[in-house]
């Protein structure tokens, strides 16, 4: 110890030079600080869910992970002038060269009614010119469940403009470059708003930065208020926040050096440094001024540095040990908090010793403040001095008094404990007035939320029917939950031709893949499709809109959703629907399908069953009345090939009503050559058509029926989604799970709610292990020093009670728990335990040399660096209570509380403990004497 004391007196000079010349060069480094806060890359590349997630950024070009939305309101949307605005700005962004794929309005299908049919045409193609055609638009896309209530708001007033970027572009950089091309056009709209998880990254990194640049000066200065007050002289106040300054641009520079961006958590960092490493100057200078009184010339420095280089040296190590714990974390914001943290107290360790030894060596002040003479202590009438003598006197004359208090103190805590709420949503964590929960509410109130979840599945062929029906199945299920509203797939689009092919009431999936694959020919080369299927054509995902709502909620609906998808089957195969047992399965899945759609099982669930079961097993053609309604719905289902002809509708009806008496006994083709003079092959080419609409009359019969059967059952009129179900019953085949299936499929979900919300339920355990490895680490450190576990165990109930504390207030003050504020019973250890080394350093030199006095000496000098200490660090912390994000401000607050918490408990039970220690050692016969001098 005296070699290390002798070497920093005798380099006082380079020591000091090589301090100011690290500090300006990493103070250089500063304008190159970068923060990033992409959740997705909180945990190592190698997660599987992350990367997973990642992944689908490639197959999707619709998959919202390196995107941005952008919404604009108008007085009224379906103008020509509004449209017109949309497309400028939609084609302006599509040049923009960050960007992969655009998504809006007028690059949507729209299926549009032609002469022969119909074709399916991007909205951009039929955008309207004059106002009546805008309006027509309008009410045609109300009846559209892809575009209304999705892209376009339900007062048609507004929409939105989805944009994906290319993966390996710097998306910050894609965004300016997107705002470039749209911000003329602000002033066509009535509103446009910029969203997004790189919108909301840049936002956060100001609020880190901002934070950092603001409050880290204000705790520099309150801390200096602090410390004036208690040492009465400008080196006391001045060198303690320059030695943490200088820490806090040390670390700050080193984090560039390092190249590794700072997160959100990360920003208060400097602000803690101040705090917390300005104690290792309130140390040294409180010790320097003591030995300033008896000492003279270098000797001041070398006797303060042999009793307080090892104290802050422990405490530097059992505090680093602390925050090192966090390191354990494989969670980057937490880490990351961790190895700066560390650092920062180790450099402070350094400049709090080396380099302050150093500077007092070189500019040594003429005198001591007097109020740090043994004498003025005693005597003095300050606050300071009279909350020191109080503490002894509690301490040693009313000790069950302190016991009583603190019994009644951890029953008021344990009370707050089971009350702790875990809350991880952007609201509670941002606060309800911050701009990114301000935007969050916009997009919710006008859109239904701009966050989305995934069911993602794997098969042979998306097309499949089975797959496809499984599709409508899975988003009908899903949104009954707040996490997976306003589902949108390819089924959706594919349910949309087929109702345009079959005609009104048919909007369902085809049985036969033939069907289908007719279909998607007027799917291809669409953005919608395309950007949800991947290019073989074997994986797909339907989206989900994500409404915020709190965590175990989230963790409820994804267990409730994981439940249903594990339920689905696998492995099916299709067998023809004649066959008793696959008309009972058909029946069964008809009813589960009704389940699913009313959310709700049925009470009579067999009765149901059978009568569904009645419906399947009889043919179409048992459904066909020949009456002059089925005649007339006839005539009309072949209404084109009729006129064609020359003939009208009800000339045909009335024949077929004729046929109808007359079909024992006569064939249609005679009916119709009789009625219309026709030759044999017109006849028969009208009497084929009728009989094919005669089939459909007889299906739509059929679906009728069952249809009436249900409402009958639930005493409801059923809409016209429930058409899903009842197309069904006119399977020709159904798809059966077998175990030698050719038709598989396997599901996950995914999306950014469901990823933030396992990333911080993995925190919370990890975090638990970092606690416990905190404890570990530092009462091996404590009982290294001790050189007795008994003395180590007694040494560390103030600490324990230090972090019951923590969690007691979280409770009773509705602090959630969140991934800030869930590190405090960490650093509350490490920094905590700052307080119980030096009083026990002191305490442990004093029984040497006075064992009656040991305890005020102790407490009377090392109690005031402790107070001051604690007085400083608090309510340096407590400016964070003026950051931007509640986080934040949840953090600060509480840390702050804590800290001062600790030191009252080191102060009024570790003597307490103490002295049943070290009872033969110590005595407190002078105690009385002492007090009252």
């Amino acid at each position: 110890m005296k070699k290390l004391e002798d070497f920093i007196v005798r380099y006082a000079w380079p020591i000091f030079i090589v301090t100011i010349v690290i500090t300006i060069i990493f103070g250089i480094q500063f304008r190159n600080i970068r923060f990033e806060d992409d959740f997705t890359k909180y945990v190592p590349e190698s997660d599987a869910q992350v990367s997973f997630y990642n992944s689908l950024e490639d197959k999707f070009s619709s998959f919202q992970k390196k995107s941005m939305i952008i919404a604009l309101e108008f007085d009224d949307l379906f103008t020509p002038e509004s449209l017109n605005t949309l497309e400028q700005i939609v084609n302006a962004v599509e040049k923009v060269s960050e960007v992969r794929s655009v998504s809006a309005l007028t690059n949507m299908p729209k299926i549009i009614p032609t002469e022969e049919g119909f074709n399916v045409k991007e909205v951009v193609e039929i955008l309207p010119k004059t106002i009546e055609e805008a309006q027509e638009l309008k009410s045609d896309l109300q009846d559209d469940e892809l575009i209304w209530g999705k892209m376009v708001t339900e007062d048609g007033k507004a929409t939105i403009v989805s944009i994906s970027f290319f993966s390996t572009v710097d998306e910050y950089k894609a965004i300016d470059a997107v705002q470039k091309v749209v911000d003329p056009f602000k002033g066509n709209a009535q509103k446009v708003t910029y969203f997004g998880l790189p919108v909301i990254t840049r936002e956060m990194g100001n609020d880190a930065r901002q934070t950092m640049v603001r409050l880290t000066p204000l705790a520099a200065l309150i801390i200096l208020l602090i410390l004036y007050w208690g040492f009465r002289t400008l080196q006391g106040v001045i060198l303690p926040i320059f030695v943490a300054l200088f820490s806090s641009v040390w670390i700050l520079g080193f984090s560039v050096v390092l190249n590794r961006p700072m997160t959100m958590i990360s920003a208060v960092i400097p602000i803690m440094m101040v705090a917390l490493v300005s104690a290792y100057g309130v140390h040294f200078m409180n010790r320097y001024y003591d030995f300033r009184y008896q000492l003279n010339g270098n000797e001041v420095i070398k006797s303060t540095l042999n009793w307080v280089l090892v104290p802050i040296f422990l405490s530097a190590i059992t505090t680093i040990g602390g925050f090192f714990s966090l390191m354990t974390a494989q969670f980057k914001p937490v880490s990351d908090f961790g190895l700066y943290a560390g650092l920062g107290v180790f450099f402070g360790f350094l400049l709090a010793t080396f380099s302050l030894a150093a500077f007092l060596t070189i500019f040594r002040p003429k005198k001591a403040p007097t109020h740090f003479s043994h004498v003025e202590v005693t005597n003095s009438n300050s606050l300071i001095n009279k909350i020191l003598n109080f503490i002894y006197k509690s301490v040693t004359h009313n000790k069950k008094a302190v016991i009583i208090v603190t019994i009644i103190a951890i029953v008021i805590l344990g009370l707050g404990i089971p009350r702790i709420n875990i809350e991880t949503t952007v609201k509670a964590s941002m606060g309800p007035n911050h701009p990114i929960t301000i935007l969050l509410e916009y997009f919710k109130n006008r859109f239904g939320g701009s966050d989305y979840n995934y069911v993602y599945l794997e098969t042979e062929d998306v097309k499949s029917p089975f797959i496809l029906r499984e599709m409508v199945r899975i988003s009908k299920y899903s949104e009954q939950f707040y996490a997976f509203k306003d589902s949108s797939s390819i089924a959706d689009f594919i349910m949309n031709l087929n109702e345009a092919v079959e005609g009104p009431g048919y909007k369902a999936i085809p049985d036969r893949s033939d069907k289908i694959g007719n279909l998607w020919l007027y799917a291809q080369g669409n953005s919608y499709i395309e950007g949800r299927i991947s290019k073989d054509e074997n994986e797909s995902i339907i989206e989900c809109r994500a409404e915020e709502t709190t965590s175990q909620n989230l963790n409820n609906e994804v267990q409730l959703m994981n439940q249903f998808l594990e339920s689905r089957p696998k492995k099916v195969k299709a067998f023809p629907v004649d066959n008793p047992e696959t008309q009972k399965y058909l029946a069964e899945t008809i009813v589960k399908d009704l389940e699913i759609f009313l959310n709700q099982p049925f009470a009579n669930r067999q009765d149901v069953f059978e009568k569904v079961l009645t419906i399947v097993e009889k043919p179409e053609s048992d459904f066909f009345t020949k009456d002059a309604e089925a005649a007339d719905n006839v005539a009309h289902g072949a209404s084109l090939e009729i006129e064609d002809l020359g003939l009208t509708v009800d000339d045909v009806a009335q024949s077929l009503q004729k046929w109808f008496v007359q079909n024992d006994t006569t064939t249609l083709d005679a009916v119709l050559m009789q009625d219309y003079d026709f030759d044999e092959e017109t006849a028969e080419y009208l009497s084929y058509v009728l009989s094919g609409s005669m089939e459909q009359v007889g299906r739509k019969q059929k679906m009728n029926n069952l249809k009436a059967e249900v409402e009958s059952i639930t005493g409801t009129n059923l809409s016209d989604e429930f058409n899903f179900i009842f197309y069904q019953v006119l399977d020709s085949q159904v798809f059966v799970p077998d175990e030698n299936g050719d038709v598989t499929v396997n599901y996950k979900l995914t999306g950014s709610p469901i990823i933030n919300d396992t990333i911080n339920n993995r925190l919370f355990s990890e975090q638990q292990q970092s606690m416990i490895v905190a404890f570990a680490v530092i009462f091996l450190l404590v009982w290294a020093q001790l050189k007795s576990f008994k003395r180590s165990v007694f040494a560390y109930i103030p600490l324990a009670l230090t972090v019951y504390t923590s969690y007691g207030i979280m409770g009773l003050f509705s602090i959630p728990l969140n991934v800030a504020t869930l590190m405090v019973a960490s650093i509350a250890i490490g920094a905590g335990i700052d307080y119980t080394i030096h009083f026990i350093y002191r305490w442990n030199r004093e029984l040497e040399i006075d064992p009656k006095n040991a305890l005020y000496n102790t407490i009377i000098s090392t109690g005031r660096g402790m107070i001051l200490n604690s007085l400083a660090v608090a309510c340096g912390t407590y400016v964070m209570v003026l950051a931007p994000i509640s986080m934040m401000r949840s953090f600060g607050a509480l840390m702050a509380t804590i800290l001062l918490v600790a030191v009252v408990y080191t102060l009024f039970l570790l003597p307490l403990l103490l002295s049943i220690c070290d009872r033969k050692k110590f005595t407190c016969e002078e105690s009385n004497d002492t007090v009252s001098k």
